[in-house]
């Protein structure tokens, strides 16, 4: 998939479209929307089992922070001399040691841990997916974006793309714990991933490239653009870029025939408070292009509702 996105985004509209036409739109869904890895994963813990009936999850991994056992394999030299007092002291006060074993606790978990590694092989698997969506309607050498915008309508379904764009926004629940286990499970949780949400606004910021009734179908999607504005806050600068780049494309107009409704896409958007967004951002944001992108969508939405 990571191949396949570079291939098409700057190629004519029919290799664009053979393209896709090999993968299969089905198939291509089944990749953004379905854990593939978790569920055979998961499937494979369960018939392992001895007990058909047990729901315990074979493949997650605790690490306790608090061992000096389990945290040996950290700082070797360091824990071979437990009662030696300047490592000791360094250990119990060096907020920055202890932040650096917090962090190589995290990498050792995302390495050896099967339920964390296959998550983000699904998350790896679904990104380059949906950026190969977004790059089937980039930049033609041939034909337009709009083309492009309809054809992958047609081919995954206009309500469909939008539902999928929308999923990959949510919290989701991945095979969740037997409730006769209240007390010694938990219920794993699947946090939208900001490379992943990245994707899902430049597919927007895509469509929002092409014509007005492209920019008007982005607008109506009420519930997808909620979802949206809960990640002005995402520590990714990526993902606040991207906000800003879709939101100066859904006030864009065309010519002075789409001004009235660029006005009415405005001040939607005003409602909606992506304006008091986008100036907090224009203010506050530590990264200069940032502030630089919200300025200019602010003044494109500003000039939409005069």
């Amino acid at each position: 998939m990571w191949a396949l996105k570079h291939l098409v985004w700057a190629v004519e509209n029919s290799v664009k479209k053979q393209c896709l036409e090999e993968l299969e739109s089905g198939w291509l869904v089944q990749l953004i929307c379905a854990d593939t890895e978790d569920d055979a994963l998961h499937a494979r813990t369960q018939s392992h089992s001895q007990d058909p009936d047990d729901d315990e999850d074979m493949d997650v991994e605790t690490i306790d922070d608090d061992s000096s056992n389990t945290r040996s394999w950290l700082w070797p030299a360091m824990y071979r001399m437990p009662c030696h007092p300047t490592f000791a002291a360094l250990r119990s006060k060096s907020a920055q040691m202890q932040k650096a074993e917090k962090r190589l606790v995290a990498l050792r978990d995302t390495e050896v841990n099967p339920t964390r590694k296959a998550r983000n092989d699904d998350l790896a698997i679904q990104e380059q997916a949906i950026n190969f969506i977004r790059n089937l309607m980039g930049q033609p050498t041939t034909g337009n974006i709009a083309e492009m915008v309809e054809y992958v309508f047609s081919e995954i379904g206009q309500e469909k793309l939008f539902e999928i764009l929308a999923s990959k926004l949510r919290v989701r629940v991945l095979h969740p714990f037997a409730r006769r286990y209240p007390t010694t499970r938990e219920t794993r949780v699947l946090y939208p991933q900001a490379k992943v949400i990245e994707a899902v606004i430049f597919v927007l910021v895509h469509i929002a490239a092409s014509i007005p009734k492209h920019r008007q179908l982005v607008i109506a999607q009420r519930d997808l653009l909620k979802l949206l504005e809960q990640h002005f806050n995402s520590k990714d600068s990526g993902v606040r870029g991207a906000l800003c780049h879709l939101l100066t494309n859904l006030v864009w107009q065309d010519d002075s025939a789409d001004a009235m409704a660029c006005g009415q896409r405005a001040n939607e958007l005003r409602k909606m408070g992506f304006l008091q967004r986008l100036e907090a951002l224009e203010q506050e944001d530590v990264e200069l292009d940032i502030r630089e992108r919200a300025r200019a969508a602010v003044w494109q939405m500003k000039t939409g509702n005069s």
